[in-house]
């Protein structure tokens, strides 16, 4: 079993990320999640631009994917997806009313913890670059935010998480070490 699915269509740098973590990963096709052919995984990543054809192919097939993704949820498994890189994306595909607005920007933003929370240790830093910010989230779920609004929410799906973040910067070891921990 890998410990972490990148679910995504070519090679990124979140694999090397993983390998100098001492942490095995495994790049998913969307269309393998669920499927006979998927691979076991605790932690599954949509890297950042994951909802952006232009960035991805794997933005046309994710949407398929809800079901699976949230019984791996439901069943102690923990998502993490990064921001789409979208303006008004919604995760109702994986039973979650929360929306993006999308905001790029040139300089980073002061990031605020709002809830003390494992999870708040995504970054060794309080400024970070962000892709916008998350609506409709309820506040008991909002982790860390910006002057804009929340960008890292934590939401309990059974016996799993869905964590979603726009974040635009590699996780810190602790977070995903936390991540593994913490899925069955």
């Amino acid at each position: 079993m890998s410990e972490i699915a990148l679910i995504w269509d070519r090679p990124l740098l979140f694999e090397k990320l993983f390998v100098e973590y001492g942490l095995a990963c495994v790049r998913v096709s969307p269309l393998q999640i669920g499927t006979a052919y998927s691979p076991k995984f605790k932690v599954a990543i949509l890297p950042v631009g994951f909802g952006n054809p232009a960035y991805s192919t794997v933005a046309k097939s994710v949407r398929r994917v809800g079901t699976p993704l949230q019984q791996f949820m439901r069943k102690g498994g923990v998502l993490i997806a990064f921001s789409p890189y979208v303006d008004d994306y919604d995760f109702a595909w994986l039973g979650l009313l929360y929306r993006v607005k999308h905001l790029a920007r040139d300089t980073p933003m002061k990031i605020d913890v709002r809830k003390q929370h494992p999870a708040a240790h995504i970054l060794n830093v309080f400024e970070a670059y962000t892709d916008g910010y998350l609506i409709g989230v309820d506040e008991n779920d909002v982790i860390l935010q910006s002057e804009d609004g929340a960008v890292l929410i934590v939401k309990p799906v059974d016996q799993g998480l869905a964590i979603l973040s726009t974040i635009h910067e590699f996780p810190a070891r602790q977070f995903i070490t936390w991540a593994l921990d913490v899925a069955l």
